[in-house]
């Protein structure tokens, strides 16, 4: 390497040092300096042994670090480049003595330019590219050819990874100057749950808590000398914080009996937010409890049947105080409170899930997380129009977003790796399809039971892919250029595929050859459309959220004849084997539900069902496939039986994302969806560029 400053490839990733940057396949992550000082230096020496005491004396120049200081580095670089430790393509660690960079360096003098052309050769190895890219196949085989696509820049926010180790990361929380950030974690040993800071740019934690219980949701005090945070102990949780340059600790006050944990800290440092039961089964309300004489007050109570208020949020200038009206975990609503005259107001009226909140700056809009799209991803709500506009970032699942005064923005990252099971029902064996440590969802057996299809994300891009029903020699056959698709259906000739389809803030069906080519939009409307299921018959039955409520509607192949056929919230639909019976879900209530279309009446089929899964159900000619929440397993309830036994339980977690239970034609396998391994990370949004 000639200089530090020219850009270069090691292995895959085109690294861009005075950017802070590498690349790989369309996707662009920040590097933080010192982490990429620790590459540099790893660069300019391929294939020899960099020691640990070259690095701390070259990226560490005059300041004294402990080992486990460069073991996070090196770690966060590992997880940048995608790289496996035990096994790694690009950094080896040397026992006892240093590191190895062990991809190729390959010098490139001509910059990468945002508008230029690359020419990319498809072989019979599948590539998933960047969004765009024309995938055309045959299943079976990829035609060798050459396919030209301009690369045109994004004006979106790129995600830089501020805490990125081993394990989960979780509650972030940015001080009111945008340079500190303050987070859960269980520590490298990961036993326990305590409060650490990091300042943003730099390798350097500072562990605020050493206590033995466990302690959670830290919060800033305004002016940015001190953390909050909640300690579980003695059967209840108690409010303290401590100094963030060190210093005693200080006991705050004890949360009130029934809270949820959440609270927050007026900016004039006069009141904590909390939520709190009347009794133990009532609903959550948000009350004050003021700093000064510990005097209560009420501002919220909820309607019977509500979970209640949750996450009570200052505004900037701590005139108002925003909230979760949370029915159940994905029939949520954003309100807010005027706390001059204690008028309330609802500002969204959908059924979503929402996963965190925050004001911005200027206290006019609320980012919040919301799966709304099918992947948790940031949204903003403006305050006054209560419209709600998509954040343009290369990310998803995010959740949990904080906002400074600056502007920047954090978010705590789920890194789910979820793969696709098969279950054999005669034989009672579960097989994994995949290890691919990315998103395997949505699997689907065609009606002929010789292929699968199934979504997956490859390099952040998700796509439509066709598979054997083992999934094996699997091929993506979708340009898909929205955000995220799920919820794929096969025709019942098996030549096409319907699936939802998001692009730009909008959900739609769309449908696609089977063998691949470019997807057609069906519904394209101002509404979303979610969940498209094909009868025998041809026709696409769906979810559609007209008038803020859900029904369930139904249209031919081709897009034409909308017709409504269920109303009242429902969700999701699946068709008995005589299609006379639609089954599904509905986002306010717990159940699944059976609506007779001859007789026209609705009754609650299997009570133990959370709408939260709505993909965690297939039907049967006898009966329901279903996973029961509450005992962790997949279960078969019996039509003429009216019972439910359990069929299996799954050694991990099923997620809650798409379809994530599918009975085969043939009704002798279940495919569904598995996360295999969770994780999470403190994820900073640079500005726009």
């Amino acid at each position: 390497m000639s200089t530090l400053d020219e850009s270069y490839f090691i292995g895959e990733w085109y690294v861009e040092p005075l950017l802070h940057r590498i690349s790989k396949n369309g996707e662009s992550k920040k590097v933080e300096p010192q982490l990429m000082a620790v590459l540099q230096q790893l660069a300019q020496n391929p294939g020899q042994v960099v020691t640990k005491e070259d690095l701390k004396n070259t990226v560490w120049v005059d300041v004294i670090v402990t080992e486990n200081v460069l073991t996070r580095a090196i770690s966060s670089l590992r997880k940048l480049l995608e790289d496996d430790r035990t096994e790694p393509t690009y950094i080896e660690t040397i026992s006892k003595t240093g590191y190895r960079l062990v991809a190729k360096v390959k010098h490139s003098k001509k910059a990468k330019k945002s508008d230029e052309t690359i020419t990319i050769k498809l072989s019979r190895k599948p590539v998933v590219t960047v969004i765009g890219i024309v995938v055309l196949l045959a299943l079976g085989a990829f035609a060798t050819r050459r396919i030209f696509l301009p690369i045109t820049p994004l004006n979106v926010y790129h995600p830089n990874a501020i805490a990125s180790y081993s394990n989960s990361e979780y509650w972030p929380a940015i001080s009111p100057d945008g340079r500190f950030v303050a987070y859960a974690w269980k520590g490298e040993s990961d036993n326990n749950w305590d409060i650490y800071a990091k300042q943003i740019g730099t390798e350097t934690i500072v562990r605020i808590t050493e206590n033995s219980s466990t302690e959670l949701r830290p919060r800033w005090s305004p002016d940015g000398n001190y953390v909050y945070y909640l300690r579980y102990e003695n059967g209840g949780s108690t409010i303290y914080k401590k100094p963030i340059l060190g210093g005693e600790e200080i006991r705050i006050l004890a949360a009130p009996q029934y809270c949820s944990g959440d609270f927050d800290v007026s900016p004039d440092e006069r009141w904590i937010s909390f939520n709190d039961r009347e009794n133990e089964s009532g609903p959550l309300r948000i009350i004050l409890i003021s700093l000064e004489n510990g005097e209560r007050k009420v501002l919220t109570q909820p309607e019977t049947g509500f979970n209640g208020d949750i996450h009570p949020t200052f505004s900037p200038e701590g005139r108002k105080l925003a909230f979760i009206r949370e029915k159940n975990s994905v029939s949520m609503y954003l309100w807010h409170i005027d706390l001059r005259t204690e008028k309330l107001e609802p500002l969204t009226t959908a059924h979503i899930s929402i996963n965190g909140f925050d004001w911005s700056s200027d206290g006019n809009s609320l980012f919040y997380g919301s799966d709304r799209s099918g992947l948790y991803k940031l949204w903003e709500l403006n305050i006054d129009s209560k419209e709600s506009t998509l954040v343009p970032a290369t990310d998803y699942q995010m959740v949990m977003p904080r906002v400074a005064e600056n502007g920047r923005i954090i978010y705590a990252k789920m890194r789910d790796n979820v793969n696709v099971w098969s279950y054999q029902l005669k034989s009672k064996t579960a097989k994994a399809w995949l290890a691919n440590n990315e998103l395997s969802l949505n699997p689907s057996i065609s009606p002929k039971g010789d292929k699968a299809c199934f979504t997956m994300s490859k390099d952040g891009v998700f796509q439509l892919w066709v598979s054997n029903t083992d999934g094996t020699k699997a091929v993506p056959i979708t340009r898909f250029a929205g955000q995220y698709l799920t919820s794929p259906t096969w025709s019942p000739n098996g030549e096409s595929i319907v699936f939802q389809g998001f692009q730009d803030g909008q959900a739609d069906i769309y449908t696609v050859n089977a063998l691949g080519g470019i997807p057609e939009n069906l519904t394209n409307s101002d509404k979303d459309e979610h969940t498209p299921h094909f009868s025998k018959t041809g026709e696409i039955y769906y979810s559609s959220n007209r008038n803020n409520e859900w029904s369930i509607w139904k249209m031919k192949a081709d897009g034409s004849n909308k017709v409504k056929v269920v109303d009242g919230n429902a969700y999701a639909p699946r068709l008995s084997e005589d299609e006379n019976k639609i089954y599904y879900v509905k986002k306010g209530d717990i159940g699944l539900w059976e609506y007779d279309r001859e007789m026209e009446t609705e009754k609650l089929v299997i009570g133990p069902f959370h709408p939260m899964y709505w993909g965690a159900f297939a039907v049967s000619k006898n009966g329901i496939y279903f996973f029961n929440p509450d005992d962790k397993s997949i279960q078969f309830f019996d039509f003429e039986l009216k019972e439910s036994d359990l069929i299996y339980r799954p050694q991990g977690r099923i997620p809650r994302l798409g379809v994530t239970l599918h009975l085969s034609p043939n009704e002798e396998q279940l495919l569904f969806s598995q996360i295999d391994h969770n994780d999470a990370d403190i994820m900073l949004l640079e500005e726009l560029q």
